[in-house]
Parts: C-alpha cells; structure tokens; sequence
C-alpha cells in the first residue's frame, strides 16, 4: 500500500491538516461559505507545497494566521524523488526523529535509543546530511533575504521572495510579489540574487556549494 510509506502520510496529512485549519480561519474571521473556503484553502495550499506556481486568489489578504501558515508551507516542499521543489518532507520527519531522539535521550542518559524512518534505522551519514542540508538552507535563504533588503525591499518581500526562490515554489508574499503580483518591478540585482537561490535550491544547496572548493578541481 502506498499509504505505509511515512513520506506520504506525512505528506497527506500537512496537506488535510493545513487546509483544514485555513478553511475554518476563512469561515470565522472572513464569513466565507465552507463550500468556497475549503475551495480556495486547498486549491492554495497544494500549489504552495507542490511548488506549481499557482493561485487562487490573494491569500496573502487572509490575515496573520493563514499567511503564517503559507509562509511555512513556502519552504517545506513536496516528497523526495518527486519534481517539485522545498526542502522535502522526508528531511523534516528525519528531523523530528532526531528530536524525538534526542528527546528520549535526555530523559534516560543511560538508554540506548536507535533512530528510525519509515521502520528502519536511520544511518548516521543520512543524519548529517539532514542537518548539514539545513544549515545551508536557512542560510541560503538568509543570504538571498539579505541581499535584497540591501536593494531597498521590505522585510516581507525580501523574506518570503527569499524564500519563495530558494524554495523554487512561485509567488511570495506582500503586495510586490505575492499571488497578484509579480517580480517584474524587483531591481536588476534583486533578479540575479533571486535566479541564483532558485539554481542552488534546484540543485539541493550542496551540490552546488561543492563546485566552489578548489578540490573538487583536481585529479
């Protein structure tokens, strides 16, 4: 069955619970019909994580809450192997196990707790791969995030346009690049910053950075 792999659950269950919690902030704060609102949440939703670029309406106008939630649903990205972009689902349920680990690990100093994903034990290369990939990620994210604030954007902009570039996903979020929007009026070096964290995010950050070492140039 495919829903005994962790990486699809997972996936199944962001993607119900996150449109679920949109759907009743739409019908309580924004007196959306449940009908209209479970529409454009899940419409939104999957289009954010599974990187496709599209929208259904400003979703950024939705209130703290839900842009909140969009702005996480930004980096998270869809399951390993498949075509869209974000960090991975598995990378952060590898993550969770790790804290869940660690965790177990405090509690009883002198336990032996083995790590595990999908029912199998989880080795230590992969582990350090996890958070090696992090570390790049927030940092790539930051770094692009940076460099646009220094060409005169708002905080938001260069955040989630950051974000959004790294994360290979589409629109961001604000006025300027969100799901109305577009990136037409950014800065010639907000562009070029923007094409350089899609390329890196595309080709998972590492890849990239090791291009970079002198070593990797020679015989």
């Amino acid at each position: 069955m495919i829903f005994q792999d962790a990486q699809i659950r997972g996936f199944t269950y962001l993607v119900v619970i996150t449109s679920l919690m949109v759907t009743a902030w739409l019908v309580i704060t924004h007196q959306f019909g449940l009908a209209d609102a479970f529409r454009l949440a899940t419409f939104n939703i999957v289009s954010v994580v599974t990187t496709t670029g599209f929208a259904l309406g400003d979703f950024t106008a939705w209130g703290p809450f839900a842009s909140v939630i969009f702005a996480f649903m930004l980096i998270v990205g869809g399951c390993s192997g498949s075509t869209a972009g974000g960090a991975k689902i598995f990378r952060f349920q590898v993550a969770l196990a790790l804290l869940r680990k660690q965790i177990q690990q405090l509690v009883h100093p002198s336990g032996v707790f083995v790590q595990r994903y999908n029912g199998r034990p989880v080795n230590e290369d992969i582990v350090r791969s996890v958070v090696a990939f992090a570390i790049t990620y927030i940092m790539t994210i930051l770094v692009v995030a940076m460099v646009l604030a220094a060409t005169g954007l708002d905080g938001i902009t260069s955040l989630t346009g950051a974000m959004t570039a790294v994360a290979n996903v589409g629109p961001g979020m604000g006025t300027i690049i969100g799901p109305t929007g577009n990136f037409a009026s950014l800065p010639d070096t907000a562009k070029w910053a923007l094409s350089i964290g899609m390329l890196m995010g595309r080709l998972e950050i590492l890849t990239v950075l090791v291009l970079l070492f002198p070593v990797f140039w020679r015989d």
